[in-house]
């Protein structure tokens, strides 16, 4: 069992800012040793090496898991990417001798998520992303009507001038999302637009609505959302308080303690004064 004294400087150890840039660093070195390795020539003349350097790696954030669980005992497994963490770590040492070399590359890959990890501010912002899905599945539902009614008024009025752009509503909706990504948008405009002027006012208001409207409101969403997250200071305020807090409750309990062993201390002196009045009366 390892002591409340002995927790606490484990757990100011491993969130301590020279063990998180280390751990940084072995992620950026596993990174870079992953990216050499899709190169044949070099991975064939250093696969011992990259075989070695991964055996490395993997420890080191096998025993980065195992100090923080040690150090935050049940809550280590609360925060969603600490439980990221393990269970890359823990299926990459499950699947080290195993056959599936595609899941095992898959997971080697997973580790260098584990920046988002260790870095405050991008947490931030993955963090404003999942709480924007919901509102973000909203806009893509408002986005997917949009496109199903421009798609059925291009194929309807351009399926004769373009065949090949708006033949049908499959082919409308695929030129469409092309045009939404601004790739050679032009030139499906400019021949269409020489036959029907009114072709201007279909590109343009689709154009304002489905990228400049749905976009903005989809950035909106995020950077709200990020606004509405704890700072990095604010979550260390938020830390300290926290310690502070199981500090008090460690004095409140030691205190409890101490009360309770002068109450035995008073009552077993009270039974000693009373058995040196009863043989004191005894003897005489």
């Amino acid at each position: 069992m390892v002591s409340q004294q002995q927790s606490s400087g484990l757990k100011m150890f491993v969130q301590s800012k020279w063990f998180t840039n280390f751990i940084l660093f072995c992620v950026f070195l596993n990174a870079i040793v992953i990216g050499l390795q899709t190169y044949p020539s070099i991975n064939s003349a250093y696969e011992s090496l990259f075989e070695k350097f991964d055996l490395i790696f993997l420890g080191i954030f096998t025993l980065e898991v195992i100090l923080k669980v040690i150090a935050h005992q049940s809550k280590y497994f609360k925060d969603g990417w600490n439980l990221f963490d393990f269970i890359v770590v823990a299926a990459s040492i499950a699947f080290m001798q195993s056959q599936f070399v595609s899941v095992l590359r898959i997971l080697r890959v997973l580790r260098i998520l584990k920046t988002i990890s260790s870095i405050h501010s991008l947490r931030r912002i993955i963090t404003s992303l999942f709480m924007a899905v919901p509102t973000i599945g909203s806009i893509s539902l408002l986005m997917i009507i949009v496109f199903y009614i421009y798609g059925v008024v291009g194929s309807t009025f351009f399926a004769e001038l373009s065949p090949v752009y708006f033949g049908d509503l499959s082919a409308s909706l695929i030129t469409l999302f092309q045009i939404a990504t601004f790739d050679d948008w032009a030139n499906i405009y400019r021949p269409i637009a020489e036959n029907s002027p009114l072709s201007l006012v279909y590109f343009v208001t689709f154009i304002f609505i489905a990228v400049f409207v749905m976009l903005n409101l989809v950035v909106g969403e995020i950077v709200n959302n990020a606004a509405n997250i704890p700072s990095e200071v604010e979550e260390d305020i938020a830390d300290i308080e926290k310690n502070v807090h199981d500090i008090k409750e460690d004095t409140s309990e030691i205190q409890q303690l101490r009360d309770e062993v002068r109450e035995l201390k008073y009552l077993l002196l009270e039974e000693r004064n009373e058995r040196n009045e009863r043989k004191y009366k005894t003897v005489n």
